[in-house]
């Protein structure tokens, strides 16, 4: 009877891992999407602007999402191959919201010029939804 509930139990944790493989590797798909088809170089010319220091930032964050995001389709398409498949696409989801993020803040800047407090409220929201996010994606299913 234990080993039958235990393997039921194993087969529920790898349909819960499955289903969110294939969600991360949706959100990763659509974030390099947006990602590649938005124009940055117009907003990091703004930023360079205000801010050459920034800009530099900037752009290396970008980078940075962006092979994250590409890690996260590649571990995700492949999660039984790729070592640490599920904190990469983990990884690389959370990414592509913080890129929004980051668009959304770098976007408003012909509004509202502030840079320090466009930057400031940047890392404040990215913060808040790093904390957000972690612990809406926890793993629940060693409560099982």
């Amino acid at each position: 009877m234990f080993v039958l509930i235990n393997c039921v139990i194993v087969q529920v944790k790898k349909a819960v891992t499955k289903q969110r493989m294939k969600r991360y590797k949706i959100i990763c798909y659509c974030g390099t999407a947006i990602m590649v088809g938005t124009d940055k170089a117009a907003l990091l010319n703004r930023v360079y602007q205000y801010n050459h220091t920034a800009a530099q930032i900037c752009t290396i964050y970008l980078t940075v999402a962006l092979v994250s995001m590409l890690l996260g389709i590649i571990s995700s398409s492949f999660p039984d191959s790729a070592p640490c498949a599920m904190p990469i696409a983990w990884n690389g989801t959370l990414q592509v919201f913080l890129y929004l993020n980051a668009y959304f803040h770098l976007s408003i800047m012909e509004v509202y010029p502030e840079l320090l407090h466009l930057t400031i409220s940047f890392m404040v929201t990215s913060v808040l939804f790093s904390i957000y996010w972690s612990f809406c994606t926890r793993s629940h299913s060693r409560f099982l």
